[in-house]
């Protein structure tokens, strides 16, 4: 009860609390000795430490952890923040692009912290449709759309030239064939299809098979929606300006935040990394708040919240939570 006490009204205040503090809040219950006693048993079992030798105490990580690990009494999002998300419903959504960069507005506005929203990996999404445009006698564009209509572009170079009509019959048998297939299982039948050497299309087979592969190996290409970063300026945890710019330029290490989201894809529903447990130094004084919203039957991405760890983690799981499922109501109208 102590431990949970001292969480709640650092996370509130941001400051040292002392015996005294706690004895108040639970009006002369325990004396401030009685709960000075458990206090340093917290602190020498890692849960607390003192800053300053004459200042109270503060929680570790470990502390952290252990509260949310034991969080039960969740917020419900309140009435703007519900009308906020529930905003995202009205506007018909040309792209699905449009749809994650408005999920990580508004979850930055209603988070009051940095957001973030990656899309899925294109290996699990489903394959709609293919489009080839010819640019030059040796260059095509092939245009891959999905069923949730994101748009994967990749410019063709052949070693000999392809007239429109192969181009077009070929559109046609891949959209005929595989709509409908996951993109891993569409390269796999690509390439039984060029072993079995179907008809003459063989060779260009052989390119388009190629191309997936660029797109659903270059991982690092995923978009990555990030909006809010300057909300962690005025943030105390924060004053110190080099601080600031090392997690600004952790920020930017698009290769190492998408490494790190792609661990919550996991396992469904929220996933909270508490400090250090994010692997990247500068985020060591963060923790980010993510859940999955889907996107089909086995296609996930992830979007979250990324604040101190002194975040009221009560009052931002329940908005992640909402948000993913907001974003998930959405993609099934697309």
């Amino acid at each position: 009860m102590v431990l949970e006490l001292i969480m709640d009204r650092y996370i509130n205040f941001a400051e040292p609390i002392g015996s005294g503090t706690i004895a108040k809040t639970i009006k002369d219950r325990f004396s401030s000795a009685t709960i000075r006693n458990v206090m340093a048993d917290l602190e020498e079992q890692g849960f607390l430490y003192k800053p300053h030798v004459v200042a109270g105490r503060v929680p570790t990580y470990k502390a952290y952890r252990y509260y949310v690990n034991r969080l039960s009494a969740l917020k419900t999002p309140g009435k703007k923040e519900l009308q906020a998300l529930e905003t995202m419903m009205k506007p018909h959504y040309s792209y699905v692009e449009e749809i994650m960069e408005d999920a990580s507005k508004v979850l930055a506005a209603i988070s009051k912290y940095t957001s973030i929203v990656v899309e899925p990996k294109v290996d699990m999404m489903l394959f709609k449709e293919v489009e080839f445009v010819k640019l030059s006698s040796r260059t095509v564009l092939a245009v891959f759309v999905t069923s949730s209509g994101m748009v994967h572009t990749r410019m063709v170079n052949t070693d000999e030239e392809f007239g429109m009509n192969m181009l077009k019959s070929m559109k046609t048998y891949m959209n005929e064939k595989f709509s409908g297939v996951p993109f891993y299982a569409l390269k796999q039948g690509i390439l039984e299809d060029i072993r079995k050497d179907r008809e003459n299309y063989s060779r260009l087979l052989a390119k388009v098979k190629d191309t997936l592969e660029t797109i659903i190996d270059e991982e690092d290409t995923r978009e990555i929606y990030l909006e809010g970063a300057s909300k962690i300026i005025g943030v105390p945890e924060f004053t110190d300006i080099e601080r600031l710019k090392g997690l600004f330029r952790a920020f930017e290490k698009k290769e190492k935040l998408l490494k790190l989201i792609d661990g919550c894809l996991r396992e469904e529903g929220i996933h909270v990394i508490i400090g250090s447990e994010s692997d990247i130094k500068e985020m060591s004084d963060m923790s980010i708040i993510t859940s999955t919203y889907r996107i089909g039957e086995k296609s996930f991405g992830v979007l979250g919240v990324i604040g101190p760890i002194r975040m009221n983690y009560s009052k931002i799981i329940p908005l992640v939570t909402y948000a993913a499922k907001t974003v998930t109501n959405i993609l099934t109208m697309v």
